[in-house]
């Protein structure tokens, strides 16, 4: 199940804000999704066959899911 990830220009400037350890954490758990499909997924009631959120401690991943070119893009990164 190898997916490729996609990094929108939000996530990216999202992503750069966090402190280094913790992006560390959550680029390693979006790269294990991609590539195994392990991983804290929980699926939009909104729309179950495209957006999804990845939880990794105290922050969450939001990314849509293209399964026809399975790609995996990421739109967000957050902490809660």
């Amino acid at each position: 199940m190898k997916w490729t990830v996609d990094w929108t220009p939000t996530a990216i400037d999202s992503f750069q804000r966090i402190p280094w350890r913790d992006a560390e954490r959550v680029a390693a758990a979006v790269y294990r999704l991609a590539d195994t499909g392990e991983g804290a997924l929980y699926v939009m009631p909104s729309d179950p066959t495209v957006m999804a959120r990845l939880r990794i401690g105290s922050y969450r991943v939001r990314l849509t899911r293209d399964v026809r070119e399975r790609v995996l893009r990421i739109w967000w990164v957050y902490r809660v």
